[in-house]
């Protein structure tokens, strides 16, 4: 019977320390949960100009100015088409996604997206 009570001490502290280990461990990107983030449009302006998002964020943009802008993706593989004042538009970022985009009214208007994994 000691024997059997040595081993069944020896799996029970072995699995107490495999639990710890894992309670411990760092969370990586993948363990968080997807976030929300907004883009404000004010005075030809994207605010902020560049977003640190992650694979399944949602990106709003709000249109505070008194003209229609878009979001265009600077290679046009995403765009918002005409967000009207007061107007929003949103999407979830994927993995490939382009990451600089600009206003197809004003293209000095530039903002960029910078993908974490």
């Amino acid at each position: 019977m000691g024997i059997l009570s040595s081993s069944l001490r020896t799996v029970a502290v072995i699995a107490v320390a495999v639990l710890i280990s894992i309670s411990i461990q760092p969370a990586t990107a993948t363990d968080t949960a997807p976030r929300e983030h907004v883009v404000e449009i004010r005075n030809l302006e994207f605010t902020p100009k560049e977003l640190s998002v992650a694979p399944g964020d949602t990106i709003t943009w709000i249109n505070y100015d008194f003209i229609p802008h878009t979001v265009t993706a600077d290679d046009e593989s995403w765009d918002s088409g005409l967000i009207k004042t007061e107007g929003k538009w949103q999407t979830v970022v994927t993995e490939n996604m382009y990451e600089t985009y600009f206003c197809r009214y004003h293209p000095n208007m530039k903002g960029k997206l910078k993908i974490t994994q």
